[in-house]
């Protein structure tokens, strides 16, 4: 079966709708589809993003509280 993929980038709280990518393939990962549409932006840009973009270093992820543990 053959999926295709969008990515959305907006502004905080959903604003407004800064780029659009519509139609890649599933099998595209999501960080490897924001590297390509990466240098329509500033290189000093910071993203916030979902798990699917652990790795770049311009997007912060989402941390998991360490198991019976405290987050610092």
């Amino acid at each position: 079966m053959h999926t295709l993929k969008n990515q959305f980038i907006v502004l905080p709280n959903g604003e407004d709708i800064v780029d659009i990518y519509i139609g890649n393939l599933g099998k595209t990962s999501d960080i490897n589809l924001f590297r390509e549409t990466q240098s329509k932006f500033d290189c000093e840009q910071k993203f916030i993003g979902d798990k699917a973009y652990i790795g770049e270093s311009t997007i912060t992820t989402p941390h998991k509280k360490p198991r019976n543990q405290e987050i610092s």
